[in-house]
């Protein structure tokens, strides 16, 4: 049988755990099925703020900076401010801000955390940091709960918009992310079947655009879209079929327990595709 990689992706409130996808492993696995879960909606919360990634995104302000600062064209007013923008947080204490957000992540996962100052000190750290990290990907408004984030020029609702977002590094931290943990994970995993579920508008962009780069690394992996998004779009998903084998191999629809473990044993040659219950999928003859 296919080993099965199940993701949830941003963004998902990082204090109350997504439980369908750990259900849904629980099935595969009593199925005999090899099964690897990724929340990375908390992993990538957790990854924000780490040394590493807030020096990546100081790369990325720094460049972007430098970029204005050698256009040869006149800048327009909002790149003047924009510049200015960027200029300002590329001094910032940059240390002082690793520092506060690793207190923070302490406090979070111990019994300070009941302690309410405590509390809201590390929200606040994390909003503070936030607040940088979107400023690498202006114009997108990369948010901490209970804000979503928006990447602002992309709509989730518009095809064409999915169809670009995973290519966009200058606004898509998205991108950055299924770069930085999801390939990594795929590679170190290495498996044949990646599931994801995508349960909201914001979750929309991020896993189309964790669809779209696995395809586009990983084109032997069948990737399998779910969630209640993906259930309310069927129609709309089934009359653009550019997205299958593009995005994505396959759409299941409504509950996915059954459908999964059939799906894989399809992948596996132990049933036909046709036999698969609330699976969408583009056949052999393109249909």
């Amino acid at each position: 049988m296919k080993k099965v990689m199940l993701i949830f992706p941003p963004e998902w409130v990082p204090t109350a755990p997504y439980l369908a996808l750990p259900s849904l492993a629980a099935v595969l696995r009593q199925n005999n099925i090899e099964t690897v879960l990724k929340d990375i909606n908390v992993e990538m919360f957790d990854h924000f703020f780490t040394p590493g990634f807030l020096l990546f995104i100081k790369g990325k302000i720094q460049d972007r900076f430098k970029d204005l600062k050698n256009q040869r064209d006149p800048l327009s007013p909002e790149d003047v401010e924009i510049k200015q923008m960027l200029d300002d947080y590329q001094r910032i204490d940059l240390d002082h801000h690793i520092q506060k957000v690793t207190r923070a992540k302490i406090i979070m996962r111990s019994e300070e955390f009941y302690e309410v100052e405590k509390a809201e000190w590390a929200l606040n750290a994390f909003r503070e940091v936030m607040e940088y990290i979107s400023v690498a990907y202006f114009p997108a408004s990369i948010q901490f709960y209970p804000i979503e984030s928006n990447l602002n020029v992309y709509r989730p609702w518009v095809s064409e918009d999915l169809l670009k977002v995973p290519f966009d590094n200058k606004v898509n931290v998205y991108a950055d992310i299924c770069r930085q943990l999801v390939l990594r994970s795929i590679k170190k995993e290495k498996p044949e079947v990646v599931g994801i579920s995508i349960g909201t508008p914001v979750q929309l962009m991020a896993g189309i655009t964790f669809a779209t780069l696995i395809k586009e690394a990983y084109p032997d992996i069948h990737v399998t879209v779910g969630g209640n998004i993906i259930t309310r779009l069927k129609d709309e998903f089934s009359k653009l079929p550019h997205f299958f084998g593009k995005a994505f191999d396959s759409m299941i629809t409504y509950e996915g327990e059954h459908s999964l473990v059939w799906l894989v044993e399809a992948l596996s040659g132990k049933r036909k595709m046709s036999e698969v219950s609330n699976l969408i999928y583009k056949d052999e003859e393109g249909q």
